[in-house]
């Protein structure tokens, strides 16, 4: 089909500005590139919203209280009939719930739901009927693993395709390749007391149960007596584990010791990734985990729990390293290696670069197309 005949809606429901907003933020910009007409329906005053305003993407706002708020279903089938619309987009849970309704009285657009999320569906008979639904013209899962749990979950193989998680390269193209040469590193640096012979990890995750960084702090406490003043970590990212993390951080002297330091969120994180020598994943459960792109595409080595779709990003002994997840020991065993072997630090980056190729935001779109018109009549 021809890209003048596909008229997308894409459907989002959060307000804040996480993975998941950037990568349908993404999506829309590489498909209106590509002659796309598209509209972004999502919550009023979101942040999504804004960033796609101000690049003159098109965005519909409404309440969005809920999955079920059938005033704003009522409204977005409005909307779809007013655009034409042929394709929906879900791209969350709720927005999957929300574009149902409009499915049903919209029986010339295909529904197409992105899953990002590597946990089964609620196991609920409301859940069952709603993932089960005939509605539902195919799945896009962003990563192999998560096509598995869906799999799991009773969904055929026959329905669920995979368009990997991509970022936009183009920034990390502009880094220096020697943090220490970088007067943006060196600043950040000298705001955090950090002198130059102290390797930086980074830790870019919300601080929430299944990014677990009660297990990375664990590692480091195995590491303090003979890595403080040689490594120090940066979590970047809040959430409503921040106290309790804190406190194990003190329990463990990882505060007093500088071996961590807990920098909150910042909208800079391309500076962020300028500074680091290294980069760290703890996660339980992670969909794909695009701060591991961005840390692969800054030309970082990777050290991270095998949790999610972790291992399709990061070949082990070539990027990084992977443990298992949860375990402390290992992890900590693993920043021991990486903080210790340059040579091997530098190999792994060099690797990186060339394997995020394949996971640019222009992938993304590409694969994200092809389901478009496959399931769209010639």
């Amino acid at each position: 089909m021809s890209v003048e005949n596909i008229r997308v809606m894409h459907i989002n429901t959060a307000r804040s500005w996480r993975g998941g907003e950037r990568q349908v933020f993404q999506l829309a910009e590489e498909l209106a590139g590509r002659g796309i007409t598209q509209l972004v329906a999502g919550k009023r005053n979101s942040e999504l919203g804004k960033r796609c305003q101000a690049a003159g993407i098109p965005f519909a706002g409404f309440g969005m209280h809920g999955e079920w708020d059938l005033l704003s279903a009522r409204r977005m089938l409005q909307t779809a009939r007013r655009w034409n619309i042929n394709i929906l987009h879900a791209h969350t849970a709720r927005a999957h719930s929300l574009a149902l309704y409009v499915a049903a009285r919209r029986p010339e657009a295909r529904l197409l739901v992105s899953r990002r999320v590597d946990f089964p569906a609620r196991p609920n008979w409301l859940s069952r009927r709603k993932y089960m639904s005939p509605l539902v013209t195919r799945y896009i899962a962003i990563s192999e693993n998560v096509r598995r749990i869906l799999i799991a979950d009773g969904i055929s193989e026959s329905k669920i395709d995979i368009a990997y998680s991509g970022i936009d390269l183009a920034p990390f193209e502009r880094f220096p390749v020697n943090s220490q040469q970088d007067d943006v590193a060196r600043a950040l640096r000298k705001q955090y007391g950090l002198e130059s012979e102290v390797l930086i990890g980074g830790n870019v995750a919300a601080l929430v149960p299944h990014k677990d960084q009660h297990t990375l702090l664990r590692a480091l406490g195995h590491l303090r007596n003979d890595m403080s003043g040689r490594v120090c970590i940066l979590i970047l990212g809040e959430g409503r584990l921040r106290a309790e993390l804190l406190e194990l951080a003190r329990s463990l002297d990882l505060l007093d010791s500088r071996m961590v330091i807990f920098a909150g969120f910042h909208a800079n994180i391309y500076d962020y990734y300028r500074l680091f020598d290294f980069f760290i994943m703890s996660s339980k459960e992670e969909g794909l985990g695009t701060s591991v792109l961005d840390a692969m595409a800054a030309g970082l080595p990777v050290v991270a729990t095998a949790g999610g779709g972790i291992p399709e990003m990061i070949d082990t002994e070539k990027g990084g390293l992977l443990v298992p997840v949860g375990d402390d020991y290992a992890l900590g065993t693993a920043i021991r290696r990486i903080a210790t072997d340059s040579r091997f630090r530098k190999s792994a980056a060099e690797y990186n670069r060339k394997r995020v190729r394949d996971f640019s935001k222009a992938a993304t779109a590409e694969a994200t197309l092809r389901i478009y018109n496959e399931v769209l009549p010639d």
